[in-house]
């Protein structure tokens, strides 16, 4: 949006005519005209008057380079694209800096435009990729100081791969920072930071870690997914998602105990009793492979805890406590078999 948009804009707002503008302001009715079609701009001693005619702050008057909306960054995004094939590299490289000095203020679209020409360039449509190293870094760098968390994540990720294509570890390594060590995608870039120097047992452990703390979200995120469904009364749906605990715990080695313990609340939740049964008895079964994982090639690489084998027998009998609760597990009440397996062990 130019400048005459905006004054055009908020001279409605206000319920001004362009002639009663013009008197205000001293000037031509034309004049007015021409700033609102975009065929010239306000004399620079006006700007501070027509501001404060139109009840607005400079900033808000001169912001017409600053913001663009997404509709707006995605239409110049386009374009640039289209560019591309017809002009080719240079000419698109020069259009870019005209439009970067147009919005030099709006950095997720300086950002975009930047990883646009840094892809291009690294699949063989320019002819001297080194060139602009340095312009579109400085870029990147510019976005690296957005207020907004997203497009400095954004920067980073590409100032990171950047360096680590160049081999220059140093750098690589400092733009790792950027990243919150809660983000899931640093443990994942510590593993590639490692890979590309050839630290393979490094990079391994990196995966692996990640592997293993995802796991651990995932199903969190399951079995909230399968109780709210309960809740519910949706038992269908639960046990759809139960099924998926199940798989999910079946791919990350987490041992057949975890593969048959999400069923429990179903069967619970429907009485059934061969079916509850048939749970606790595997679950009972295979307390010992609660501690697979660290068995599993999944995570050869990864450095466990020694774990005492005493606590898993601590493990059943806790239990056999909760399953020979009364009330939880009434419906079983008078199931003979259940009644062997629970009171009998």
């Amino acid at each position: 949006m130019d400048i005459g948009s905006i004054i055009k804009k908020y001279r409605k707002n206000i319920g001004l005519t362009q002639e009663e503008m013009a008197n205000r302001l001293g000037v031509t009715t034309p004049a007015v005209n021409k700033w609102e079609n975009g065929n010239s701009n306000p004399d620079i001693e006006l700007l501070a008057p027509i501001a404060r005619l139109l009840n607005i702050s400079l900033d808000t008057l001169l912001s017409f380079h600053e913001k663009l909306t997404d509709a707006e960054i995605e239409e110049i995004i386009m374009e640039m694209d289209n560019m591309f094939s017809k002009e080719g590299y240079e000419k698109t490289y020069e259009w870019a800096m005209k439009i970067i000095k147009e919005y030099p203020n709006c950095n997720i679209l300086i950002w975009q435009i930047a990883l646009m020409l840094d892809a291009r360039r690294m699949t063989g449509e320019c002819k001297e990729p080194d060139k602009y190293d340095a312009q579109i870094n400085s870029w990147y760098e510019m976005a690296l100081n957005d207020e907004n968390e997203e497009i400095r994540h954004h920067a980073a990720d590409s100032l990171f791969g950047f360096y680590l294509r160049k081999k220059n570890y140093t750098m690589a390594e400092k733009y790792l920072s950027y990243f919150s060590d809660y983000d899931p995608m640093k443990k994942v870039y510590w593993g590639r930071f490692y890979k590309e120097q050839g630290k393979i047992e490094e990079a391994y452990e990196r995966f692996e870690n990640v592997l293993f703390s995802e796991y651990s979200t995932l199903n969190f995120a399951f079995s909230m997914m399968a109780g709210l469904a309960l809740e519910e009364d949706d038992t269908t749906y639960a046990k759809f998602v139960a099924e998926k605990i199940s798989t999910l715990s079946c791919l990350f080695d987490m041992g057949k105990y975890n593969e048959y313990a999400p069923m429990l609340d179903i069967m619970c939740a429907e009485k059934n009793v061969e079916g509850t049964y048939k749970v606790v008895e595997q679950l009972l079964e295979n307390v010992d492979s609660l501690y697979d994982f660290q068995k599993s090639k999944l995570y050869r690489h990864k450095k466990f805890k020694k774990t005492d084998d005493s606590y898993l027998q601590v493990i059943k009998e806790k239990l056999l406590e909760g399953f020979r609760d009364e009330d939880d597990f009434s419906f079983m009440k008078g199931y003979k078999p259940w009644e062997n397996l629970i009171y009998k062990q």
